[in-house]
């Protein structure tokens, strides 16, 4: 039996830092987002940018990272490990140069499918074109033994 497959966007991502960076605000108190409804993950437009945007961005996208690595499993493959996924965010917001930069994983076929996902993904606009890195973590629940999670900081 299959168990629910995940990839995890670890910690951080991982941006090259830029000179005129403008300040974020500080997000809102938790009794504020709690009391905010629920309407999914916000439109990248309306997000400043920076690493917290592009984390919400690519937790938006989450299913379409996971379902890569799902439909491996469905074909009897029992692979986990993490795939580093480098890119170029775009003055207008796209994701470009998309390119795996290290993987664990050893599966070529969904390392290509996270490649395709990521450049359809689109962000808020930077001021600047910005590298950034997202590492994900496979592994799947259910199915034999699952590992113990890694920390988030690796």
């Amino acid at each position: 039996m299959i168990g629910r497959a995940r990839a995890i966007p670890l910690a951080a991502v991982l941006f090259a830092p830029w000179p005129s960076a403008p300040a974020e605000p500080p997000p809102p108190p938790a009794e504020a987002r709690a009391a905010a409804p629920d309407a999914g993950p916000p439109e990248p437009a309306g997000l400043p940018f920076g690493a917290d945007s592009v984390q919400t961005v690519a937790e938006s996208h989450q299913p379409e990272v996971t379902s890569c690595y799902e439909e491996r499993l469905s074909q009897g493959k029992d692979v986990r490990g993490e795939v580093v996924v480098g890119f170029v965010i775009g003055k207008d917001g796209r994701a470009t140069q998309v390119r795996v930069k290290k993987s664990t994983l050893g599966d070529r076929e969904v390392e290509a499918c996270v490649v395709r996902a990521v450049g359809g993904w689109t962000f808020p606009r930077p001021p600047t074109p910005q590298p950034v890195t997202i590492p994900f973590r496979f592994d799947e629940i259910g199915h034999r033994a699952a590992a113990a999670p890694e920390p988030a900081g690796r």
